[in-house]
């Protein structure tokens, strides 16, 4: 009997991006008690070099000493080491925000979710595969935690017992933040090895529960390319924008006058224009003034009144291409400028 259940696909990447940006995200747990671990190692070093480098300066303080004052500098101490403990464990916080949880606040268990107190569901997250799968990874870490700290407490539990017998503060000191460091190193090394493969499982899990159908996936591409009636419209509203010449910050290649009255600035470039561009249509004084200004600027200035004429009452305000029944007109004029740029240059 075949599965009634639609096939699922991988999550696409604005599913994933969606995800993240809610905190949802494959990652380990490991990740926090070996930064846990890394901080302990720092902090107890720090704590046992200070302690032993003064202990000499301390005995006599307590000796000689009265009562108050020894306690308020066993107060200060304390109150020093505290201190040192908060920042560093806000540091390593911010760092574990940072590289962990990607600077993002998982959402997920924010609210009442009904789903909680199903009992199928209960059932299913107590005696489900994935539960089961789950319960059986973490027995596997433990007991592969049990045997690494059978190892260090053998290999460093006789040594320790060799402490009492140095005289030397320096070697002492030495010695016993050695032991620590190596005892720290191997639990960072259990975490990063058992996290990297916890990571990699939990990677597998979150993108096979994120898997979608194909009727997932349309939806999603038609949230975020608009139905097909909107598309359409967008790529009819582009064809019409490439076929629509550009005129803004275009120079004129030449300029019909009236020559007082009317000024039409004409543009072609062959590489470029399918045919040439009245660029605006000036009157008045706007036509004076911009006379004026091309002339400034070299723009060749043509006197045809019953041409201009014709244009601004066919064309009115320009920006656009040249009327087709003055292609000939127009035509005309380019290549006796053509011809007179030639001549001059020759």
């Amino acid at each position: 009997m075949e599965s009634t259940e639609p096939k699922k696909y991988p999550p696409t990447a604005k599913k994933l991006r969606d995800l993240r940006k809610k905190g949802q995200f494959p990652k380990t747990e490991l990740a926090e008690p070996t930064f846990a671990i890394v901080l302990f190692f720092i902090s107890i070093s720090l704590f046992i070099v200070l302690l032993f480098s003064d202990f000499n300066y301390w005995v006599e303080f307590i000796v000689y000493a009265d009562l108050s004052s020894g306690f308020d500098a066993i107060l200060v101490s304390l109150t020093v080491i505290m201190a040192f403990f908060a920042i560093a464990k806000f540091i390593f916080f911010i760092v574990n925000w940072v590289v962990i949880n990607k600077v993002v606040l998982n959402t997920k268990g924010i609210g009442f979710n009904l789903d909680k107190i199903n009992p199928v569901n209960g059932f299913k997250n107590t005696l489900g595969f994935d539960a089961i799968t789950n319960s059986f990874r973490k027995v596997l870490e433990l007991v592969f935690l049990i045997f690494l700290l059978k190892y260090v407490f053998d290999t460093y539990g006789v040594e320790l017992n060799k402490l009492h017998k140095v005289s030397n503060p320096s070697f002492f000191v030495y010695d016993l933040v050695y032991y620590i460091g190596g005892a720290s190193l191997l639990m960072v090394i259990y975490g990063t090895c058992v996290g990297a493969v916890d990571f990699l499982f939990e990677s597998y899990r979150f993108q096979k529960k994120n898997r979608m159908t194909m009727t997932e996936m349309k939806n999603e591409m038609k949230d975020t390319e608009g139905s097909p009636l909107i598309k359409m419209e967008r790529r009819h509203k582009m064809r019409e924008l490439m076929n629509e010449p550009m005129t803004k910050g275009r120079r004129p290649t030449f300029a019909l006058a009236n020559p007082t009255h009317i000024l039409v600035p004409i543009c072609y470039e062959p590489e470029i224009d399918q045919a040439p561009i009245v660029l605006s249509i000036y009157t008045n004084d706007m036509a004076l003034g911009k006379r004026s200004y091309y002339e400034s600027l070299g723009v060749p200035i043509i006197e045809d009144k019953p041409l201009a004429r014709k244009i601004l009452h066919k064309m009115k305000r320009g920006e656009n291409y040249i009327d087709k029944e003055f292609y000939r007109d127009i035509a005309l004029i380019i290549v006796a400028l053509n011809r007179k740029k030639s001549f001059v240059k020759n």
